[in-house]
């Protein structure tokens, strides 16, 4: 990543306000990928909007960064400078030009109104925005050291402090502890909002560091984990541990089976929207009459979201195939790898990801791709199981016994 990049990513970034229900604005939508973003009466402010590990619909007011306002088209924060808010959201409307406010998150930025458009400014190095005073030295009761949303001045501190080889900690407002998971974290990422990020074997993140640093024992490798077990024991719970909730659409849970009817019936795992991971694996154990089939249906996918996908199994009735999209910046490629249909219906397959190596398998049968160009391509979508919205195909009829996902080899 160029250090302009990061310096963009830095300054779109989002900071979480306190969370509170909003019932009432997230419940006209569906959620069937998971989340959901609504624009908040404010120009700089979202709302976003998920289902809870019971199913409840709830939202969260979102900061957007200073200097950047939510776009509703992209659905992402964006420079004030290119936002479509309309003229009276924005806090400068019927005010006149030199009004003057402070920044919410950054020390050092304030918005100056002009023709009724917010405009953001940032105090040079060594001030603060006091809205009384307006820029002021930092003295020995006052800290400040926001970078800030401010053409040249801001790429010249990134440099300067990139160059340094001692400097004052800034603040960390892209990164975030996950509660109960010391070894992950999520980053802010532009155009993505929150990911989870693992950590290295034998550290954990440290929040006032914003990176991995704390050392822990670690006697032997751990073991590769399931990040969704869902062995369809009387219910589609998730049973790996991690407590990841799965929406149900008419899919009949019954002898330790999932019975997809072909029609209207799927799993939706919002945990995956947004996953950004080098190494994935899908293990699926199913039953399907791939012989009389018209069409090709979709066993899982996230390909809903008409933005792209990251992973897609599909069959026909003369072969399964394991397909992952990767890019290289704003550069996409879909790769895919098939496998022959046996004569049985019982089938074990698995997709497998990993340092640009796809692996399908179906039985004891095995096929790989190498050299794929590029990361595992992170979209804006849950993982459905059973259905693609037709990009693939009809959606999967069958049953499937089992359904494991691990993001490590």
């Amino acid at each position: 990543m160029t250090k302009l990049a990061v310096i963009l990513a830095v300054a779109l970034c989002s900071i979480t306000t306190q969370a509170k229900p909003l019932d009432d604005v997230c419940s006209h939508l569906s959620l069937e990928n998971g989340v959901g973003f609504v624009r908040h009466q404010d120009c700089d402010k979202f709302i976003q909007c998920y289902k809870d590990g019971l199913g409840k619909v709830v939202g969260i007011v979102q900061q957007c960064g200073f200097g950047t306002e939510w776009s509703q088209e992209l659905l992402t924060c964006v420079a004030s400078s290119i936002s479509t808010c309309p003229p009276a959201s924005d806090k400068c409307y019927q005010l006149s030009n030199g009004n003057v406010r402070k920044a919410i998150g950054n020390c050092r930025g304030y918005w100056v109104c002009n023709n009724g458009d917010s405009i953001p400014k940032c105090c040079p190095m060594g001030q603060y925005y006091n809205e009384t005073t307006g820029c002021t030295n930092v003295d020995n009761d006052t800290e400040c050291n926001s970078r800030c949303f401010n053409d040249n001045t801001f790429t010249e501190e990134f440099n300067a402090t990139t160059e340094m080889t001692t400097t004052t900690k800034q603040p960390c407002i892209t990164k975030r502890a996950i509660t109960g998971i010391p070894n992950q974290y999520e980053e802010y990422i532009v155009a993505l909002g929150w990911i989870f990020r693992p950590c290295q074997a034998g550290l954990q993140y440290v929040q006032d560091d914003c990176a991995c640093t704390q050392v822990v024992s670690v006697s032997q490798p751990t073991a590769c984990t399931r990040e969704i077990y869902l062995p369809f024991n009387d219910n589609h719970y998730d049973q790996s541990g991690k407590k990841n909730y799965v929406q149900n659409e008419n899919v009949v849970i019954e002898n330790g089976k999932a019975i997809f009817n072909g029609l209207n019936s799927q799993l939706v795992i919002p945990r995956f929207t947004n996953v950004d991971a080098s190494t994935i694996v899908l293990r699926v154990s199913y039953t399907s009459d791939h012989e009389s089939l018209t069409q090709p249906q979709t066993i899982l996918s996230d390909s809903n979201c008409l933005n792209g996908m990251s992973v897609v199994i599909a069959e026909d009735t003369s072969a399964v195939y394991y397909t992952v999209g990767t890019n290289i910046e704003d550069t996409k490629f879909d790769n895919t790898v098939a496998l022959n249909q046996t004569a049985s219906h019982e089938k074990d397959i698995a997709l497998s990801f990993n340092q640009g190596v796809l692996t399908g398998k179906l039985g004891n049968e095995e096929t790989v791709l190498r050299n794929i160009p590029g990361d595992l391509r992170s979209v804006h979508c849950a993982l459905h199981i059973g259905d693609s919205d037709g990009i693939i195909g009809g959606r999967f009829k069958g049953e499937i016994d089992e359904l494991s996902i691990y993001l490590c080899a």
